[in-house]
């Protein structure tokens, strides 16, 4: 007979020692690699063609006497798609080929650049037409962006991730730093038409690098998971994993506050005697030069701080920087304040994302990522709305102190909240040997599973089992299980069985797919404490009311295999061991 052990009856667990950090490695270093390298090059003159077609857009609204709301749903249209489309790309990112996947959305932003330049071309071109053809390129960004990030580790050894996506944001700040200037340029020069159509051939070369880059696709012996399997997947993943958690909380409110100096930057410039498109682009040219400058310094300030207090410092040195963008209005003091706010820029967003790199694992990887964009970008979207009426009720430079003091004050909140460091071999893939399939016929697509291993631990261990298996209990969750418990048989007091149930066998065999050499780590440490001659015993039940078996009378049906008891602990799919109950055991 086996008691439960609840929740509230574990011990808490001690604080494990933190890791040592990586070795020093080059921000460059990826860049060795001819792969990667080209995909950057490209990448860099599509960015390239993103901020000058931002300063256009921008431009253009302004100039139309759009409303300050008008001007900042710019930033809302770029952003809403990837707040609302990203879990389902990355679900898409991590069960099919990532390249393929980038190319489709590659292809729908091209469609999007095509448009706005016909209908600037053809004299067309309105407020609310180009936020709509904004909106349509941000579809296709949505797609691409949650491939794109997750393939940075197939393009590049697992020791320089965290440079390669410093690098992809340097890329995208260098061009923020020349692109405006470009626009600006253009604009005066030739008419926003030109610069849309400068947009469209600058993500032609990005399309033709990943054409022509070819990496080996590892085979998957299972069948992609199905869309909405993927997508509970990944909020079951961030339910059990604190780190997934923290960094879209904290990103979410950073992007709160920091959306305001994207987004009320045309109005600042506007507003300023004499501003212009030049001067709009060269603000933006400001805070692209202090990412740049400030991208060599990132790495050995992380290895320095950690990854958590350069967050907070960025965050803290940022709002300072707005509060003096809303506070003065020489250009003397504006743009070294860009500089420095672009450098806080590049070491918060550089280093949530790093962070998502080497803190998930490979099977949720793009998923994670598209929770921590959903995040960040819910933040700037939101953040640009709020910030875009304020400035029309209270004034841009009012709305920008607000802004900025909110930052201030989040930073110093968030301050203790810690990010683990976490070497990156952690989390290479360390699958389990898969479970047999039962030798009768059932449908490995739907019926729950029940997993039961059986422990013997001296009663001197009980304290020390109980803090590993807390662990092994996120572990299970965030891997896949639905339902997890422990329990102690009282009778025989050393034996201990732990339980959970999987939503299907295929989901079965996917939980021993995830598996890390942290998870492997766990799972040691929790049957290392086993004392009987042989190891754990591990039984696999599956739900009755899916399985039919051959040569044991006839065949059940689904009208057979109604659950007896609706208030059985584990529901419906509960029953195990019994021969009279509709489940089986192996």
């Amino acid at each position: 007979m086996l008691q439960p052990v609840s929740r509230q009856s574990d011990l808490t667990l001690e604080k494990t020692a933190i890791p040592p950090r990586p070795d020093n490695v080059s921000t460059w270093a990826p860049l060795s690699i001819p792969a990667f390298r080209i995909i950057w090059i490209a990448n860099l003159f599509a960015n390239l063609g993103v901020w000058a077609q931002s300063v256009a857009a921008a431009w253009v609204v302004t100039s139309a006497h759009g409303s300050p709301v008008m001007v900042a749903m710019i930033q809302v249209a770029a952003a809403a798609p990837l707040v609302l489309m990203s879990i389902v790309t990355g679900v898409i990112a991590d069960n099919y080929d990532r390249r393929k996947v980038m190319l489709f959305g590659l292809f729908i932003e091209v469609l999007g650049g095509v448009f706005i330049t016909v209908i600037a071309f053809m004299g067309l071109l309105t407020p609310t037409l180009l936020i709509a053809s904004i909106l349509c390129v941000s579809v296709g960004g949505a797609i691409t962006t949650p491939a794109w990030q997750a393939a940075v580790n197939e393009q590049v050894p697992r020791n320089l991730v965290s440079s390669a996506v410093l690098l992809n944001s340097v890329n995208y700040n260098a061009a923020r730093a020349i692109g405006p200037a470009i626009g600006g340029m253009l604009l005066a020069a030739l008419g926003p038409a030109w610069i849309f159509l400068l947009n469209v051939f600058c993500f032609c070369t990005l399309i033709w690098a990943l054409w022509r880059w070819r990496r080996a696709v590892p085979k998957k012996s299972l069948p992609p998971e199905r869309l909405w399997e993927g997508v509970k997947a990944a909020i079951h993943f961030t339910q059990y994993s604190s780190v997934t958690r923290l960094i879209m909380l904290r990103s979410f409110i950073f992007g709160i506050s920091a959306s305001a100096i994207w987004a009320l930057l045309p109005l600042l410039a506007h507003d300023h005697p004499g501003g212009n498109a030049s001067l709009y682009g060269y603000m933006l040219g400001g805070l692209g030069v202090g990412a740049i400058a400030a991208s060599t310094l990132v790495n050995r300030a992380r290895r320095r701080l950690g990854s958590s207090r350069l967050i907070s410092v960025a965050a803290m040195m940022l709002g300072g920087v707005m509060l003096v963008l809303g506070g003065f209005n020489t250009l003397w003091a504006l743009f070294p304040a860009l500089i420095i706010g672009g450098s806080c820029w590049i070491a918060a967003v550089a280093s949530y994302n790093s962070a998502v790199q080497v803190l998930v694992p490979d099977w949720v990887k793009a998923r994670a990522l598209a929770l921590y964009q959903t995040a960040l970008y819910a933040g700037l979207t939101m953040g640009s709305f709020l910030w875009g009426h304020m400035a029309e009720g209270l004034g841009t430079q009012t709305a920008l102190m607000m802004a900025g003091g909110l930052l201030l004050v989040s930073a110093l909140v968030l301050l203790p909240s810690r990010l683990p460091e976490l070497d990156s071999d952690s989390l290479m893939g360390a699958p389990e040997t898969r479970t047999e399939a039962p030798d009768f016929e059932f449908n490995p697509g739907r019926g729950s599973v029940m997993v039961t291993i059986e422990y013997r631990i001296n009663a001197d261990q009980v304290r020390d089992f109980a803090r590993a298996i807390r662990p092994l209990r996120r572990l299970r969750l965030r891997n896949g299980a639905k339902r997890w418990s422990l329990y102690r048989d009282v009778e025989a007091r050393d034996l201990w069985q732990e339980v959970f149930l999987v939503p299907n066998w295929l989901q079965h065999l996917r939980m021993q797919d995830r598996q890390t050499m942290a998870d492997r780590a766990i799972i040691e440490r929790v049957a290392a404490m086993h004392v009987g001659p042989e190891p754990p015993r591990m039984r696999h039940g599956v739900s009755y009311r899916t399985a039919r078996y051959d040569g044991e009378g006839a065949a059940l049906r689904p009208v057979q295999t109604q659950a007896l008891d609706d208030h059985a602990p584990w529901g419906e799919e509960d029953h195990h061991g019994d021969p009279d109950s509709p489940g089986a055991s192996r």
